[in-house]
């Protein structure tokens, strides 16, 4: 319970009352003093005061008492005014529940800085309510992804216990498949590991050479490349540092070098251009695959949107690939497709800070 004199309402009706009732006092005071009579005698050449006398009306002493209750309330009245906007914020911040984050305060008359609390307190909700309208979606998403995978490894185990006659090799295809649904599994839960982690942290700069990241993703993706017989080439300057977060952008390059080498045919070249400039850093990924269609290239950064469904894949390594631009202050868009064909995914980074 709040006590009376902490109360800001009750502080301001105080200061309110003594505000409007001192002068009224004051003004008592005044009136007594000069409402005196005084009566001067002479004798002799000497003046003597013969009486002193004070006329004191009723009707003013009455006034007196009564303003006292009518200024108090006028004081709180106007205390409740006053604070009327506080209440406002603090009561909509009571309504808001766990699960409704629309409710806003909307103030749109009161004192500057109490206006401006409320509209930083809109501000706060509104990020609360992308955050969790984000955390939803990816719940949903999440577990419609892992919904096939896991259906694959029910269905493959109870096949198998069905079976009236299995044999070595019908127990070899079931754990091939079921090996499969959990190569996948995994890979679609590493992917929502990093995405969370990704959102979770916060961006820590430090200057890191750019060049050097592309180098060592292209060595780790030379196995990969290897076996479809894809060759992997890298242009830029000798180095690019920059001020970035580098377990971060590794990954973010480690997807778009991936996702390339995926859709690009056998035989075909992959090709990492990279490009400093006085603020920016950009990365070229080019692949001389299929490409996209142009009614679907607005899905690209969706998740778990997938362009092919015989390719390996989640759908998460584009969308995470850009939240990591985002974060560094610059982007991941998708070019107009080359001459030859294929897809070209153009990363931008902030040098510095």
């Amino acid at each position: 319970m709040i006590r009376p004199w902490r109360s800001l309402r009750a502080r301001l009706a105080v200061l309110g009352f003594l505000a409007i009732y001192l002068p009224v006092l004051l003004l008592f005071g005044v009136i007594l003093v000069t409402d005196t009579e005084t009566t001067f005698q002479t004798l002799d050449g000497a003046t003597s005061v013969r009486s002193t006398s004070v006329h004191r009306s009723a009707w003013v002493s009455w006034t007196i008492l009564a303003l006292a209750p009518a200024a108090a309330a006028l004081a709180w009245w106007w205390a409740g005014r006053a604070t009327a906007p506080i209440e406002r914020v603090r009561a909509a911040a009571d309504d808001i529940g766990g699960t409704d984050l629309s409710r806003r305060i909307a103030l749109e008359r009161g004192p500057a800085e109490v206006m401006a609390l409320a509209a930083a307190f809109d501000a706060m909700l509104d990020r609360l309510e992308q955050a969790a309208a984000t955390q939803w979606r990816l719940i949903d998403e999440t577990s419609h992804e892992l919904r096939v995978p896991l259906s694959v490894l029910m269905t493959n185990a109870e096949v198998l216990l069905d079976h009236p006659a299995p044999t070595v090799e019908i127990y070899r295809r079931g754990l091939e498949r079921s090996r499969a649904a959990s190569e996948r599994l995994q890979t679609t839960i590493d992917h929502l590991l990093v995405d969370a982690r990704a959102r979770a942290r916060a961006v820590d700069r430090r200057p890191a050479d750019l060049m050097a990241l592309v180098r060592g993703v292209v060595e780790h993706a030379g196995v990969l490349a290897a076996g479809k017989k894809i060759g992997l080439s890298v242009t830029g300057p000798p180095s690019a540092v920059c001020s970035v977060d580098e377990p971060t952008v590794n990954r973010a390059i480690s997807n778009l070098v991936d996702n390339a080498i995926r859709y690009a045919p056998a035989g075909s070249r992959v090709e990492i251009d990279v490009e400093v400039g006085d603020t920016e850093a950009t990365l070229v990924v080019t692949d001389h695959g299929p490409g996209i269609p142009a009614d679907e290239r607005e899905h690209v950064f969706q998740r778990f949107w997938r362009g092919r469904r015989d390719v390996p894949g989640t759908g998460l390594g584009l969308p995470i690939a850009r939240q990591i631009a985002l974060a560094h202050g610059g982007d991941l868009t998708l070019d107009p497709p080359p001459p030859t064909g294929g897809c070209a995914f153009r990363l931008t980074l902030r040098r510095f800070i």
